[in-house]
């Protein structure tokens, strides 16, 4: 996206896995909901890879959509040529962008271009394709020192590019090689001017790793020149150990939040999930009250907000890369948080939230105070995940209306009483 990122922190990503969304299976399940996910928010419909799957080294009986055989075509699974036109036809009339995902490190083991261009890809000491990475066992890593495999790649993100979709998210991008991004976003950006780039970065250890093994591997720092958004797994390990259990600190994670201010670009952005399909489901570890708070303070952090179709019913159980296993939805039950999350949507695209310098800090028992300030706004979210409690907070004493829900509340000498629930003011 050429200019000004700022807008992006105002938005929300709504991620699709086509064929565990609906009981269809495709992309024709997806387009029956999609005044749905426009309501919840979604300015961007992020898609899973819908292209066929390899069929050596399969992992289940289904198969990872991250082992594509042939970049170029559609799964019947997902639909038809047409079912995905219309999906995309269907989205843009709603005023949403369609992003797909682009695998481009590697392919699976029987792919189209391996049969055609078995040069174009990686190979071990002793010659054998393969991959760098062990449990990723089902797939082969392409080689970027190839020019006609850049040349190839380039051509076809343009044929999707041609197609009507609006950008990609790029499966691992830090592991593919800057040769493919410096010859082909020029070309997708005369295409399309306003491109959408979301880049699944890696986490810090797992570049250190390959690094040390000889490999090209990209920083968060790096890929900022290519991508307009990344994922947070340069804070993976604090942020999964919070989210997930397992010891880390609400502390931890918020500090490295606020250090990614100094270590990016002034216009980065990030994706902030509370899971995705790579982790998982959010509500195994925290449910009620907590969890509305967990989701309020994700959308209230600097970046763009995002969303795993799931979330919005409090889906519990991880759904499976390899097999049919479909989400189970949970509308106008206590565990639909579709009314919640289609307010928070509304409050991030208030201008302040792209335009105001932001600050976040622990205070109290467990309690998170953020804060947005411009030159004509200031807004304040108290997200408490401890016990009901007294913290202080960036206001002036008064009465003010939380956001969330339209209820008043009041500060004093400087300290406002937060219960379970998150507040977020504006004045």
């Amino acid at each position: 996206m050429q200019g000004n990122k700022s807008k992006l922190n105002n938005q929300m990503i709504y991620q699709v896995f086509v064929r565990q969304f609906s009981s269809t299976h495709d992309f024709n399940g997806v387009t029956a909901q999609l005044d749905r996910i426009k309501a919840l928010g979604a300015d961007v419909l992020y898609l899973m890879p819908f292209y066929p799957i390899g069929k050596v080294g399969r992992k289940g009986s289904v198969g990872s959509p991250y082992s594509i055989y042939d970049y170029r075509a559609i799964d019947p699974m997902n639909g038809t040529p047409d079912d995905f036109k219309r999906l995309l036809c269907e989205a843009h009339a709603r005023g949403m962008k369609v992003i797909i995902d682009m695998v481009l490190n590697h392919t699976s083991r029987d792919s189209v271009l391996l049969q055609t261009h078995p040069e174009w890809f990686w190979r071990d000491a002793d010659g054998n394709v393969g991959n760098r990475v062990g449990d990723w066992s089902d797939v082969c890593d392409l080689d970027y020192s190839n020019r006609g495999l850049v040349e190839e790649i380039t051509d076809t993100l343009c044929y999707w590019v041609k197609l009507g979709v609006d950008g990609y998210r790029m499966d691992v991008c830090s592991l593919v090689s800057e040769k493919l991004w410096k010859y082909a976003l020029p070309r997708l950006h005369k295409l399309k001017r306003d491109l959408l780039m979301l880049g699944e970065s890696v986490d810090l250890g797992f570049i250190r790793y390959l690094r040390s093994r000889g490999f090209e591997v990209m920083s968060d720092s790096q890929c900022y020149k290519y991508f307009d958004v990344l994922y947070c797994y340069d804070i993976g390990r604090t942020q999964h150990d919070f989210f997930e259990r397992k010891g880390g600190t609400l502390k931890a994670w918020i500090d490295d939040i606020t250090a990614q201010d100094g270590r990016y670009p002034a216009d980065y952005v990030k994706a902030r999930y509370l899971d995705n399909h790579d982790r998982k489901r959010i509500a195994e570890f925290w449910q009620g009250d907590k969890l509305k708070t967990l989701w309020a303070l994700n959308f209230y952090l600097k970046g763009m907000a995002f969303v795993y179709a799931g979330d919005e019913v409090s889906e519990s159980h991880y759904n499976s890369l390899f097999e049919i296993d479909e989400v189970q939805w949970a509308f106008g039950t206590d565990k639909d948080l579709s009314p919640l999350i289609s307010r928070l949507a509304a409050i991030k695209k208030h201008t302040v939230y792209r335009e105001g310098a932001f600050d976040a800090v622990v205070r109290g028992d467990n309690a998170v105070v953020c804060s947005y300030v411009s030159a004509k706004r200031l807004s304040v979210g108290v997200f408490n995940l401890g016990n009901p409690q007294a913290v202080a907070v960036p206001l002036a004493d008064g009465r003010y209306t939380n956001l969330i829900d339209g209820k008043r509340v009041t500060v004093t000498d400087g300290k406002l009483t937060v219960g379970t629930l998150p507040i977020v003011i504006e004045k």
